[in-house]
Order: structure tokens, then sequence, then C-alpha cells
């Protein structure tokens, strides 16, 4: 057991965990909770560290009600952060990417819980139709992990590439993007890769494909989520952050207008998501000038009102977090502790990471 998570344990024993909890301290911050995925099937098998279950969702969302948290649209948290007139306990919710999963498991979630919540929508892969590719790669070396097969033909490797192991698939899967990034495939050629390799390890590809995991909501699904309760927000259209003014610009404008489209030409697009976590200080003024006002990453903390809105911190949940850690997070307890100032996911884990091919508009 790690030990924060007996530090967790034994504060939560003493009871101090509620007496931060109930403080002015934690009054005056933001929980913002970060979620990327909720499992249709088997995904938090294959990635706890970027799914959770529905059922895990439930128990968070719970705990919240039954310890009287208040959970708030992200917009008026945001506001209400700055204006130092946020209740007791303030969380807010956010779901990275827009995963048709989130519709299907944690929409009914969060019905049930009356709790509103942000999706950062990266609008590519939801006008594709098609599996992200990095992604969805990944997922097909761990379902072909017992097949012992090897996927060195698949991209010219001379030496064996077996994955039977987490090691084995990594280097797999570095492999195979590399192969692929120097042949600029486009989208349709990344999708018959990953049937292919499918195929070399004996993965019932169709069925994946039907399952749809992996995949983003459609431009009608993202139309259809209750705008009482889901505010969807910019989060690139490649899921990528070019070092370049005008490709960022041009990131956020393709961004802006594929959700217009979807919510309606009216809905206010000021909050923003840095994809994989990465950032950069020039893209704070982009980022102004573009309209934005507030936008999260993916360092660990609990915003406090001196926070620069453009850098406001969060708790990534995952299925590895027990309900220990939660509770530290939720309480404020965990925003005391020292932490490392910068924090970035590995790309090839986020559940939109595979970038988008460099012509598509």
């Amino acid at each position: 057991m790690r030990p924060k998570e007996l530090l967790f344990r034994a504060v939560q024993r003493a009871g101090l965990l509620a007496l931060v909890r109930d403080s002015e301290w934690r009054r005056r911050r933001l929980l913002i909770l970060c979620y990327h995925g909720v499992a249709l099937k088997d995904e938090h098998e294959w990635n706890g560290e970027l799914y959770v279950t529905a059922d895990l969702l439930r128990r968070r969302l719970r705990h919240l009600r039954d310890h009287r948290y208040t959970i708030l649209p992200l917009d008026e948290a945001c506001r209400r952060l700055t204006a130092g007139t946020l209740p007791h306990r303030s969380v807010a919710l956010t779901f990275d990417d827009g995963a048709i999963d989130f519709e299907r498991a944690a929409l009914p979630v969060l019905r049930e819980f009356s709790a509103p919540a942000t999706v950062y929508l990266t609008t590519y892969y939801s006008d594709t139709r098609l599996p992200v590719f990095d992604t969805m790669i990944s997922y097909v070396l761990w379902r072909g992990r017992n097949s012992g097969g090897d996927v060195a033909s698949l991209c010219g490797s001379s030496t064996p590439l077996p994955v039977a192991d987490l090691h084995q698939r990594h280097r797999a899967h570095a492999a195979i993007r590399a192969w692929g990034a120097r042949r600029a495939l486009d989208a349709t050629a990344k999708e018959a890769l990953i049937a292919q390799a499918a195929r070399m390890l004996s993965v019932d590809y169709d069925e994946v494909r039907s399952s749809a995991v992996l995949r983003l909501m459609s431009p009608e699904t993202v139309a259809e989520l209750p705008s009482e309760l889901v505010d969807v927000q910019l989060h690139t259209h490649r899921h990528r952050v070019p070092v370049d003014h005008a490709k960022f610009q041009r990131e956020l404008r393709d961004n802006a207008r594929r959700i217009h489209a979807m919510r309606g030409a009216t809905s206010k697009l000021m909050h923003f998501c840095y994809p994989s976590g990465v950032y950069h200080g020039e893209f704070l003024p982009w980022l102004r000038d573009a309209g934005v006002e507030y936008a999260t990453t993916c360092v660990p903390g609990i915003a406090a009102p001196t926070d620069d809105h453009l850098l406001l911190p969060r708790f990534i949940d995952t299925c590895a977090h027990s309900a220990a850690t939660f509770e530290a997070w939720a309480s404020g307890f965990a925003g005391w502790l020292p932490k490392r100032r910068e924090y970035r996911l590995d790309q090839h884990l986020l559940a939109v990471s595979g970038t988008a091919d460099q012509t598509s508009a």
C-alpha cells in the first residue's frame, strides 16, 4: 500500500478529513473532478488509470451526496470561485473527449443524482465516426495478449513484437504508431491497420466495433445531450495543441464551429481543456484572445481563488483510487500535500490521444 494511501486512511479514521471538509479554507476552494472514460465493456481492465466503471462513478456521486457536497455546473463554479461565493464543499464534474461511453454509461448516473457536468469535446473523431487510432490499437493489442501473436510484420519490424505482457505491448504500440506516422496514414488507413492487427491477434474486431468502445459521440448524440445537465466545451478539433499561433487558433475555431453546429450557435464556449494536459506559457494569451475565460489542466490540485483562470487544477479520478483517496481530495486535505508542479498523461493512455491526420479540415 502506498504511503499516501496509508496517510489518507489514518487521517480519515482520526476525523481530520471531516475537519478540513467543513473548514472555511475548503469553502473558498473548488474541487474539479476529471473523468476520461466510463467502461462499456472491459476498458477498465485494459486501463484502470483511464477508465472507471459506472458503478464506481455511482459510488463517488453517492459519497458526495451523502456528505453534503455541492455539485455545481463548471461555469457557475468558476465564477463563484472568483467571487468568493462558493457554497460549502463545492465540486464540479468534467469529462474529457466526448466518448460514446459518456452518453451510454455516465449520463444515466448523472441523471440519477441530478449532477451537472461539462464535456470537453474534441470534434474530429466525432465527425469521422471512426475509432481513435492510438487508443484502439492499444486496446486491440491488449485484447490479443493471450493469442501468442506477434505484430512485427504489421510495421516492418526486424525484431519480434509479441504482446503477451505490458512491456511488450508498449513496444509494439510504439512501433506501430511510428510506422503509421512515417507514412502519414489518414484515418481510413489507420482503421485498416487496426483491423489487420486484430486479425493477426485473433481479436474479433467486428465485435469490438459494434460495442462502440473507444469511439466518440456522433454529432446527433451530442446535439441531444440534455442542456440542463450537460455543457459541451472546447477541447480542440484534432486533440492537439500546436506551438504555433495560427495552427492553435485553427484548432479552436474548428472546434468551436463544430460544437456550435451540434449544440446551437448561441452556445457560450468560454471553457477549455488542454488535450493530454499539455500546455505552454504562450497558450494563455492565445486562449484569452479567443475569448476563453477558464481552462483546466491535468495538474492535480484543488482550485483556489488566486489560481490563474487558465491553469485550473483537477483531480483525475480512476479505478486505482480508493474511497479514502477520493475523500482526501474531496475534503481538500490532499490539496495540502506537496505535489509535482507539472503533470502530463501519456499520450497513448488518453481516450482521444490519437493525432488526426494533418490534412483533415
